[in-house]
């Protein structure tokens, strides 16, 4: 596990990794920048955290002198910003494999040092998992009660796919693995974070797979003062700062941004750059507010996608906090799951084979899967997924994906394997690869904490979804799961907020969480607001949506609908009845709810074991 700033680090590892970060892109420009993470590295390290405040700053890295009011002079909110977000970049691209990190958490200027797991790289994960299966299968494999490991432990997960890829000799799985390494470390040297003018030999194309490119172009100053330059310059900074979190859109650095200006200017000094998408706009103070306008281009086409004007009261106090929640709202709307970029992707995508998808297709494809829960497109998913980790074994986003789709064997028991018996077991293995190749990415998160549902652990799971949503606190997907989770063991006042929030946020949220929604009326004895709920759930393949309608419709004294509802669920599952209970029970739902659900399907007329 990570390794908290609390815990002992050598000084001298956090110097190390203070020089590397200082000789960084994103720092050797700025002396401004270098000055202010050394100054804060330094008095940190010497036990002096608590003097560690904006006007020692403004003092001591940026000249002030003893008038200084952090109020009306925000010079050093500004630049923590800047170096905040630089951090980020950095820790994205060139220091993504450091051992340290340094972090400056928001309402602090007093940095962090966090110690980070090494990740086995995929070749020699691969031979380990070719001699512990040997091994496994000489011992006759692992006893049913004997430990699988603490799943807590990610930084080195077990590796023993249960799933067989085409075959392949060992010796290209190792080039290819090291072939990708060596394309990771050129891509983040050369393209994302700021681009040089030499000669390239295009992007790797595992990266290009990735997701679309998009260009920020430095947003102008609409106002007639030039000395409001800064303002929209540090506005540019921030949303590029919003949008890199995300990890399903490749975001050009601001050095690219500010460096080129236009698309037409990078692709002349880089014609083998892809950009897909341009994002451009102004920001103007008027008055005591401040207005942005942001528009998305389709670089390609040159169509208008998407366009937003925002207003708010500003105030010196709150201009910094202001400008990054508007950041925040832009970057939202553009690349979040389901936002503006995905969906335009996901058309272009939609009528291509399975077989013709890159990988970051693939995802969008599963998506499409989890709004409909549909066992053929289980199966192509899966298949698609599993050549996108085999081609790109550092997409992380991929092996979480193919770990969910893979516990749905299980879960739902779509397409299952005789060669893998234990869907549940190789998709917490694929979740806990996913999280350490990638720990500050959510979707990982959210695959573990499904995987940990599902073993009956549902605190662990708990905990997964929260750290998925303290990584994206704002996404549909994620609240939805959480509010799942909270709702079936019992805390409903926590969890339907969570579910609505996210319906609220996406209402194209897959239909199937308004069953959680449909059964909290029900317990309460709401039949009507519950049959509401149940009858727009459109999975007609998923059996719990015809348990939700038969209970309720039993209930409200519908005897027909009920009893087509039994038909329904024994068309599906002929022996659902005799397993009612345990297919209950491991989705962890609270014991009095599971009471109830029983008396409202026996109403209905299903043959319900008694006791």
């Amino acid at each position: 596990m990570p390794q908290s700033s609390g815990e002992a680090i050598p000084p001298a590892l956090i110097d190390e990794a203070l020089e590397r970060v200082l000789a960084s892109r994103g720092f050797r420009g700025s002396a401004r920048k270098q000055r202010f993470l050394r100054f804060i590295v330094q008095e940190t390290l010497a036990g002096h955290a608590d003097r560690i405040k904006a006007y020692a700053i403004a003092i001591d890295v940026f000249d002030r002198d003893a008038s200084f009011d952090p109020l009306l002079d925000p010079v050093v909110r500004i630049h923590a910003g800047r170096v905040r977000r630089c951090l980020e970049q950095y820790y994205l691209t060139d220091g993504a494999s450091d051992a340290v990190r340094i972090t400056i958490p928001k309402g602090s200027y007093v940095p962090q040092f966090t110690g980070m797991p090494a990740v086995a790289p995929f070749a020699a994960l691969h031979s380990r998992a070719e001699h512990q299966a040997d091994g496994n299968a000489a011992a006759g494999g692992r006893g049913p009660g004997e430990p699988a490991g603490d799943p807590a432990q990610l930084s080195t997960p077990p590796w023993r796919p249960r799933f067989r890829f085409a075959a392949k000799p060992r010796t290209a799985v190792l080039a290819s693995a090291v072939l990708l390494a060596v394309a990771a470390l050129l891509f983040t040297l050369w393209g994302v974070d700021s681009i040089r003018r030499e000669p390239s030999g295009g992007v790797p194309p595992a990266f290009v797979e990735r997701g679309p490119a998009l260009l920020v172009v430095p947003f102008a100053n609409g106002s007639t003062d030039p000395s409001q330059d800064i303002f929209a310059e540090g506005y540019t900074e921030e949303l590029i700062g919003a949008l890199v979190r995300f990890k399903n859109v490749l975001v050009f650095g601001a050095e690219t941004s500010f460096r080129y200006k236009s698309a037409a200017a990078l692709r002349q000094a880089e014609p083998n750059l892809p950009i897909d998408y341009v994002l451009k706009g102004s920001v103007a103070q008027v008055g005591g507010q401040i207005q942005v306008t942001a528009v998305l281009i389709d670089a390609k086409t040159r169509r208008y996608l998407w366009s937003d004007n925002v207003r708010r009261d500003l105030t010196a106090a709150t201009m910094v906090d202001l400008r990054q929640d508007i950041a925040v709202r832009v970057a939202r709307a553009l690349v979040q799951p389901n936002g503006v970029i995905e969906e335009e992707e996901a058309r272009h995508a939609a009528d291509r084979p399975p077989t013709a998808l890159s990988s970051y297709e693939c995802l969008l494809r599963t998506r499409q899967y989890w709004r409909h829960l549909d066992a053929d497109l289980h199966g192509q998913v899966r298949t698609c997924l599993e050549r996108a980790v085999q081609t790109d074994p550092l997409y992380a986003d991929a092996w979480a994906a193919l770990a969910m789709v893979t516990i749905d064997e299980t879960r739902l028991g779509f397409n299952p394997r005789s060669a893998d018996p234990d869907p549940l077991a190789t998709g917490l293995e694929l979740a806990q690869r996913a999280v350490a190749l990638a720990p500050d990415s959510p979707l990982p998160h959210q695959a573990l904490g499904l995987a940990y549902w599902l073993r009956r652990e549902p605190q662990l799971s708990i905990a997964a979804y929260e750290r998925a949503r303290a990584l994206n606190p704002h996404g549909p997907d994620i609240l939805a799961d959480l509010g799942r989770c909270y709702s079936l063991v019992g805390d409903w006042q926590t969890g339907i907020p969570l579910i609505q929030e996210a319906y609220a946020r996406n209402p194209a949220q897959p239909s199937w969480y308004r069953i959680v929604i449909a059964t909290y009326h029900y317990v309460n004895g709401r039949y009507d607001e519950a049959l509401a709920e149940a009858q727009r759930v459109d999975v007609p393949e998923f059996v719990l949506s015809h348990v939700a309608l038969a209970m309720i419709h039993a209930q409200a004294g519908h005897k027909s609908d009920a009893a087509r509802e039994v038909r329904e669920i024994l068309r599906l599952d002929p022996d659902f009845g005799a397993k009612i209970v345990p297919e209950l029970e491991r989705r962890n739902i609270a014991p009095p709810t599971i009471a109830k659900i029983l008396d409202g399907v026996r109403k209905a007329g299903l043959a319900v074991p008694s006791g």
